[in-house]
């Protein structure tokens, strides 16, 4: 009678009803989501990274009273210290949150989740070190 109750049953007896009895479709199912979810733990970097050096390069090549003083040769204006840690941690904020909705919905629908979990331990300390490397940026600027 204990064993009926839904809290009692661990993870692995978690079986999709619908699940054809395919061993070999369910394999291929969780090494395409595994590599998805590697795939994505690598890009939300890599985009972050990218769009972070876009602005970057459109500062520098507009200048501004930051490199004409010379206190900076990337960062040239104030505009450009809240767009540049601003932006890019959106994007790593954003890729975080969209990881973890994708790791709720793969396990909502009973497919292999923990890569998608396992990826968050790496998403969530970049978006933290993201936002409080840079994010002093936005705060205080150039000091």
């Amino acid at each position: 009678m204990a064993d009926s109750h839904p809290e009692n049953t661990d993870s692995l007896s978690r079986m999709d009803p619908h699940a054809e009895f395919d061993p070999l479709f369910r394999l291929e199912r969780n090494r395409t989501s595994t590599h998805n979810a590697i795939s994505y733990a690598v890009a939300v970097p890599a985009i972050t990274f990218l769009v972070a050096f876009v602005i970057a390069m459109i500062s520098r090549t507009m200048g501004g009273p930051l490199c004409n003083a010379g206190v900076s040769t990337w960062i040239c204006s104030r505009t450009f210290e809240v767009l540049f840690p601003a932006i890019p941690g959106a994007v790593a904020l954003g890729g975080t949150l969209l990881g973890a909705w994708i790791t709720y919905r793969v396990w909502a629908h009973y497919g292999r989740w923990r890569p998608w979990l396992a990826i968050l331990w790496v998403l969530v300390p970049f978006t933290l070190l993201w936002m409080t490397s840079f994010g002093t940026m936005l705060i205080i600027g150039h000091r």
